[in-house]
Order: C-alpha cells, then sequence, then structure tokens
C-alpha cells in the first residue's frame, strides 16, 4: 500500500475552496487542460484566478487522445470516475495512458474523485494517485456522501513533493 503522511492532506471547505488552493500551489503561469464537458464550476475558478486552460474533448473512454497529446497543458484536470455531466468513466488503458501523458516533462494530474464514497477499502488501487511512480498527482474528493452534502468538506492528498511548497506558500 502507498505510505500517505498527514502533512499530504489538505481538507478544506468544498471541491471550489481546494481548486483556489492548487491554483495557488501549482501557480497561474502553468496551462490547465480540463475535460470537454467538464463541471461548470472548474471552469469558473479557474477564469476568476486567472489562469489559462484548454477544453480536451471527451470520447466514449475519456479524453481524446489526439487532444491529449497535442495540448500544451502541463495540468491535467480529471474526473476519471465518472465525469460530470457526461458519466464519462476513463477505461484502464486511458487511465494509464494519462499517467504517461503526465510523466513527460513537470506535470500534475489533478484526479478530482467527486462522486465516489470515502473508504479504505473500495477503490484505492484503481486510483492514479495509487498508480503513479512520478509523485505528481493530487487526489481529490469530498465527504458529501458519508457525511453530509450539506456541510461541503472536500480533501486532498497532495504528492510527497508538493508537501513542503504547499507548507511555505498556503500553509497559513
Amino acid at each position: 500500500a502507498l505510505p500517505i503522511y498527514t502533512e499530504q492532506i489538505v481538507v478544506g471547505s468544498g471541491s471550489e475552496y481546494l481548486y483556489n488552493l492548487i491554483v495557488g500551489l501549482l501557480g497561474r503561469s502553468r496551462i490547465y487542460g480540463i475535460e470537454s464537458p467538464s463541471y461548470k464550476k472548474i471552469e469558473q475558478i479557474y477564469t476568476a484566478s486567472g489562469v489559462t486552460y484548454r477544453w480536451l474533448p471527451l470520447g466514449h473512454d475519456g479524453i481524446e487522445s489526439s487532444s491529449l497529446w497535442s495540448c500544451d497543458c502541463d495540468v491535467l484536470h480529471i474526473s476519471p470516475y465518472r465525469s460530470f455531466p457526461s458519466g464519462v468513466t476513463a477505461s484502464a488503458s486511458k487511465r494509464h495512458e494519462y499517467l504517461r501523458w503526465a510523466s513527460e516533462g513537470e506535470k500534475y494530474i489533478i484526479e478530482d474523485d467527486f462522486e465516489s464514497e470515502f473508504s479504505v477499502s473500495r477503490k484505492a488501487e484503481e486510483t492514479l494517485f495509487a498508480h503513479t511512480d512520478r509523485d505528481n498527482v493530487i487526489y481529490m474528493n469530498s465527504f458529501s456522501m458519508t457525511v453530509s452534502p450539506s456541510l461541503r468538506v472536500g480533501y486532498m492528498v497532495l504528492p510527497k513533493q508538493l508537501t513542503a511548497q504547499f507548507s511555505e506558500k498556503l500553509g497559513f
């Protein structure tokens, strides 16, 4: 099992708040890739944050390969397990393709697993976070289904390599 340390876990008031923290951590100079179609709030937050983003069209099993490999993105923001609003789930081979894409240069993946239940026994081995050997995937989820939909508590697990940078920039 992948060891996770407490300094890697960031809890905040919902996913939207965490998206802003990610921009603060990774920076506004990076180009973010967003699934098309995607959750509207992601686009709104990236626009309000002043980042450049690209729409990457979804096919039947995830982002179309031609768009993924031809984009100039540094960060890929994806919901591989039932993207909203399309309902597309990335196949196992597509998830591995995302990891191959992120292995070239200084790229990051934001794995937004918004619809899964918090569970230590379910799906942990399937996440991109668990499969990366580059320590470059930020895993996001929430407690909306297990605690309360109205509570708006989300969390992210940072790659170990970003924990010191997060503490310096945003640890206040």
